[in-house]
C-alpha cells in the first residue's frame, strides 16, 4: 500500500532560461515521463498571498511535485528535471502531505491529473511546523471579488507573526489559484485561518457563495528547505537543506 506523497517546491522570482522556455521545457521533460513521479503542475508564481499589489511581472514560476519517495525525487533532480533547477535565487523544500481535504462542492477530487495521498502520515501536532497549500478554481464572474478578499488575506498573512513566507501559483490564468504558505507552527496556522478577520472572513465568503467550481486543500510537514520564499528570512532555519542532487 502506498504511503503519503512525497512532496517537492520549487520556485523561482527569474527562472533560468527565461519564463517561457522555463515552463515549455520542463512540460515538456514531465510528459515525457518520469520514474516515481505521481503529479506534477508547472506555474506562474506570484507574491499575491501576502502582498497588497502582487508583483506580476516578471513574475515567478515554480514546480510542485509529488513522488514515490524521496529517492525518486533525488534521482529526478540529479538526472531529467536537473536543467531545471540549476539557477540562482531558488526555493527549494521537501514536505510530506498529512491531510488531504476536498471540498464538497468541488467537480473534481484532483489537481490537474494528480490525487493528493496522505494515506498512513502521522497528524500534525500544535507545536510542529506547518505548510498550507489551498488548490482553487473560481467561477467564471467571481474573480473581482476573490481578488478584493484575498487582498484582505493577504494583509493579515504579511504581519501575521506565525507567517514565514508564501506565494500564489496558477497553472492556467487567471481562474485558478493555489497558495502555498508557510507556517512557524500548526496553531498559528489555524490562529491565521480560523480568527476572525481577513482570511477568515474571505474563507466564509467563499464557502457560502460557492465562489469555486474546484476546492483542495492540503497540510504538508515541511522536511527540509533552501532559500526564502516571499520574505527576507529563512522559514525553518532548523530543517536540513533541500536535497537537489548538490545543486
Amino acid at each position: 500500500m502506498p504511503g503519503p506523497d512525497f512532496l517537492t517546491i520549487d520556485a523561482f522570482g527569474r527562472p533560468p532560461g527565461g519564463r517561457i522556455r522555463w515552463r515549455r521545457d520542463l512540460a515538456r521533460t514531465i510528459d515525457g515521463g518520469v520514474d516515481g513521479l505521481r503529479g506534477a503542475t508547472v506555474n506562474h508564481a506570484n507574491n499575491g498571498t501576502h502582498s497588497l499589489v502582487p508583483n506580476v511581472v516578471p513574475g515567478g514560476c515554480a514546480l510542485v511535485a509529488a513522488w514515490e519517495s524521496a529517492e525518486a525525487a533525488e534521482a529526478a533532480f540529479a538526472g531529467p528535471l536537473r536543467r531545471a533547477i540549476d539557477g540562482a535565487g531558488r526555493f527549494s523544500m521537501d514536505s510530506e502531505i498529512v491531510r488531504v481535504r476536498i471540498d464538497s462542492e468541488s467537480e473534481s477530487d484532483h489537481w490537474h491529473g494528480w490525487q493528493p495521498n496522505a494515506d498512513g502520515a502521522k497528524p500534525l501536532e500544535e507545536g510542529e511546523p506547518m505548510v498550507a497549500i489551498v488548490h482553487g478554481i473560481l467561477h467564471r464572474g467571481r474573480l473581482v471579488e476573490f481578488v478584493r478578499n484575498n487582498m484582505h488575506a493577504a494583509s493579515r498573512a504579511a504581519h501575521h507573526p506565525g507567517h514565514r513566507g508564501s506565494i500564489d501559483i496558477s497553472a492556467q490564468l487567471p481562474y485558478e489559484h493555489t497558495s502555498i504558505s508557510l507556517w512557524k507552527t500548526h496553531g498559528l496556522a489555524q490562529d491565521f485561518a480560523y480568527k476572525k478577520g481577513g482570511h477568515a472572513s474571505a474563507m466564509t465568503h467563499a464557502l457560502k457563495e460557492k465562489t469555486h467550481r474546484v476546492g483542495v486543500f492540503l497540510q504538508a510537514r515541511p522536511l527540509a528547505c533552501t532559500g526564502t520564499l516571499g520574505t527576507d528570512r529563512a522559514p525553518y532555519p532548523q530543517l536540513p537543506a533541500a536535497n537537489r542532487a548538490g545543486i
